[in-house]
């Protein structure tokens, strides 16, 4: 198995990492191979690197700073999904109501 990197930093910084089963060299284009002994080190930062490249090889790299996810939404209560659900109910009878009345003036 062997392991490639992204050889661009993507928006968030981190570069792409990922492991290539049953091939012996890269072959997409703007990814390098990553040596065996680094190939720990890539992992471990999860792409989050500066790479150093010499001559077309991968011959280090410089782990960085992996950002923490944000916070997960709090999961809302039940009462607060009753609310909801009573004000869309309330809003699709009150559309519901005008349909009828527009309908009762067009067909009139």
């Amino acid at each position: 198995m062997m392991t490639i990197i992204e050889i661009e930093a993507r928006e968030d910084g981190g570069h792409g990492i990922q492991s290539q089963s049953h091939r012996t060299e890269c072959w997409l284009d703007g990814w390098i191979a990553v040596p065996q002994e680094l190939e720990e080190a890539a992992w471990a930062c999860q792409g989050y690197c500066t790479l150093d490249i010499q001559e077309g090889v991968l011959v280090g790299l410089m782990p960085g700073e992996v950002p923490t996810p944000p916070e997960p939404e709090p999961t809302p209560t039940v009462e607060e999904l009753q609310a909801k659900i009573a004000a869309l109910t309330t809003s699709n009878q009150i559309l519901e109501d005008c349909l009828v009345e527009m309908a009762a003036v067009v067909y009139a």
